[in-house]
């Protein structure tokens, strides 16, 4: 979450936004940049990779009561200061969409290492979406294609801009530039969040075009 911005909460209607005044007063802040891109990684991490690691246990759909998760998080040293309304704003402004609150739980919509079960809706854009991965792979994914590697699906986004983000972290940054309409009839494409979009894999000949970022 590079770029995160302070979470504030409405003192006048009561929601969480990152705006200094909401509803023409100034609104009190709940957690600083710091804070929010520490909480949302571990509880990113513990929701999809290691909910051992805190004691939690994840129903079959990935959910765990909000409740619980913030008492396992306040037993982590630095994260004393969290309760189940930090929860609620780090899922309500999340702007990938990572989180999803159902009747008082909350599960990691995608990204998940652990065995799960999240049902998404199937669809296919008409709009390309991107990969962000590094040069050095391609041989590989041109031959094989984009496989899950440790996560349980491949992850696709709808944003350029995240998608090179992603790449940046590799020294030798490309973005995949991927065409939905290939996958239809032969591998399923889910829409996990507003942003991001899931699939067991993506064929070699689904990849439109690739977009090289070393000179960028």
């Amino acid at each position: 979450m590079r770029g995160a911005a302070p979470i504030y909460r409405c003192r006048v209607c009561g929601a969480f936004t990152e705006e200094e005044l909401h509803c023409g007063a100034a609104a009190e802040l709940l957690m600083g940049a710091g804070e929010r891109v520490r909480l949302s990684r571990l509880v990113s991490g513990a929701l999809r990779h290691f909910p051992h690691a805190l004691n939690l246990r994840l129903d079959e759909e990935g959910f765990v009561d909000l409740g619980e998760l913030a008492e396992a998080v306040r037993r982590r040293p630095g994260y004393e200061w969290v309760r189940r309304e930090h929860l609620l704003a780090l899922a309500a402004l999340d702007p990938k969409g990572r989180f999803e609150v159902r009747g008082g739980r909350i599960r990691a919509r995608y990204g998940h290492s652990v065995r799960v079960r999240v049902s998404y809706a199937e669809e296919y854009p008409g709009a390309p979406l991107y990969h962000g991965t590094s040069a050095s792979r391609l041989p590989s994914i041109m031959r094989r294609g984009l496989i899950p590697m440790r996560r349980l699906f491949v992850h696709l986004t709808t944003s350029f801009e995240d998608a090179a983000a992603r790449a940046r972290r590799h020294p030798d940054p490309v973005v995949l530039v991927i065409d939905p309409q290939r996958m239809r009839g032969r591998v399923p494409l889910y829409r996990a969040s507003g942003r991001v979009y899931v699939a067991p894999r993506v064929p070699p000949d689904c990849i439109a075009r690739v977009v090289d970022l070393r000179s960028s």
